[in-house]
């Protein structure tokens, strides 16, 4: 039986496979949980713009009557935030919009929205909930280390990617087995942990490129650019064949403008990567470390706890 012959019968022979094997695992343990937090931020940030808009009130209550202007305007601030210290007042210039006043209290810099009409504070320009989510994002894009981050979190892109597709080839359990990774089955003779790790990693394996390729982009973009410069035919044009790398963009992020389904689809799909690195580690655990750590507990429990 050749090499090909072994691949399609029994791959599980080949050395090839068996140090990729090494490699899917050694990956998964160095870099799980690295994946575990990007997928967890990924997933908490999808919501995003809705987020803000829920919790950020910049709009008036309503815009009958008369709106306050000029020294009016400045005079009623002054009084409804009188216990801070007012340092700019900018009216607003669309219809609706709020009236934003930065200010300094007890030592802090703070913003708040104003109803011109009303009169009335309206809360924070940057709540909590909007703060939290941005602190998120800044950890999911460039790990609170701006470009530096930014080119980690390249590497990283690197790494999934390998481990998407060593995991890939490894997934072929040979011709008469290649279904046990498609479905999920209470007769198979695999555990309930190998199947859902080779079944999921299987079916998202397209989203999990789009991952792993889109985070190498917004480490290193200049590639990407000289690739779709390749791909233009006429460069003195303002349109260009970007649009293949604008969607793996959106696809990345989840970004379905009005359609809060989809938006929820991919805060759960967006754990995808953490279930992945949970089932793995509970493999990985099972076959390895518990063999490992049973006989060293043996060894060091006491005599008659040895013999029960």
């Amino acid at each position: 039986m050749n090499g090909w012959q072994r691949w399609l019968q029994a791959p599980h022979t080949l050395p090839l496979r068996r140090a990729l094997f090494q490699v899917h695992l050694w990956l998964g343990i160095v870099c799980g949980l690295y994946v575990l937090m990007i997928s967890l931020t990924g997933s908490a940030i999808v919501l995003r713009p809705q987020i803000a808009n829920w919790f950020t009130h910049n709009q008036v209550v309503s815009t009958e009557g008369v709106a306050l202007e000029g020294a009016g305007l400045e005079a009623r601030i002054a009084t409804v935030y009188a216990d801070a210290t007012i340092t700019r007042i900018s009216p607003s210039t669309r219809e609706g919009r709020a009236t934003y006043v930065a200010m300094e209290k007890e030592g802090r810099e703070i913003s708040r929205y104003f109803d011109h009409y009303s009169g009335l504070d309206l809360g924070s320009t940057f709540p909590w909930p909007v703060a939290a989510v941005e602190w998120l994002t800044r950890l999911h894009d460039d790990l609170l280390l701006d470009r530096e981050g930014r080119k980690l979190n390249g590497y990283g892109g690197i790494l999934f990617l390998a481990m998407v597709l060593s995991g890939l080839v490894l997934w072929w359990q040979g011709k008469r087995r290649w279904y046990e990774g498609l479905v999920i089955r209470t007769t198979s003779t695999r555990s309930l942990f190998w199947q859902l790790h080779s079944f999921m990693g299987f079916w998202s394996l397209l989203l999990l490129l789009v991952w792993g390729v889109t985070a190498v982009y917004f480490a290193w973009p200049e590639p990407f650019e000289l690739f779709i410069d390749w791909m233009d035919d006429d460069l003195e044009d303002d349109t260009r064949p970007d649009g293949w790398l604008l969607w793996l963009v959106r696809l990345h992020f989840g970004r379905f403008r009005g359609v809060l389904w989809a938006n929820v689809l991919w805060i759960i799909l967006g754990l995808l990567p953490a279930v992945l690195f949970i089932t793995g580690f509970v493999l990985w655990y099972r076959r390895v470390l518990k063999k490992l750590w049973q006989p060293a507990a043996a060894a060091l429990a006491p005599p008659e706890e040895s013999a029960m």
